[in-house]
């Protein structure tokens, strides 16, 4: 797996397309939740076997998407968004996919109408999505800690990506 900034950006780029071309058509809670398990697993966001690592492959790709919007948008904003979203889920909504029972009605799902892939729905429907699929899957995770966990690992990533960045300029102007 790549993990530098462009290669999560990238990978964090499939992610959006994927919910800017299939949400729409696919709105309910446990298709938004398939979905999620598809950015994790089709979209290459870890080396191993997605689910063998629990959470973390959940957050690993939300982290990616994070990348994806960095520059555009600040991860709190499409963190926040998101966690609103989840929160105005029908009660019992991540009970009722555990024990594969009927599924409460989804709200509406804002899908812009538009092909700009840094566009903040977008990106917030798709962040909704990875954390819905965690406490959907995993009795003891929730949106927020999710939302925290991907947050504090992506700030901890492009920290030390803005680190050398600047350190590489500075380097480079004194050779020169």
């Amino acid at each position: 797996m790549h993990d530098t900034h462009a290669h999560r950006a990238a990978r964090g780029r499939k992610i959006a397309a994927t919910f800017l071309t299939e949400a729409p058509a696919h709105s309910d809670i446990a298709d938004r939740i398939m979905r999620a398990n598809a950015y994790v697993g089709d979209i290459d966001t870890t080396d191993q076997d997605p689910w063998s690592e629990g959470a973390e492959g959940i957050r690993d790709a939300l982290v990616d998407l994070l990348h994806h919007a960095d520059g555009w948008h600040t991860p709190n904003a499409v963190l926040d968004a998101a966690i609103s979203a989840v929160d105005h889920l029908p009660a019992g909504w991540a009970e009722a996919y555990r024990a594969y029972g009927t599924m409460p009605t989804s709200p509406t799902v804002v899908v812009p109408e538009t092909e700009d892939l840094h566009h903040f729905d977008v990106l917030a429907g798709a962040a909704t999505e990875l954390l819905m699929a965690g406490p959907a899957q995993f009795d003891e995770v929730t949106a927020n800690s999710l939302a925290d966990a991907a947050e504090t690992r992506f700030m901890d990533e492009a920290e030390a990506a803005r680190f050398n960045a600047v350190r590489n300029a500075r380097e480079a102007a004194a050779s020169s």
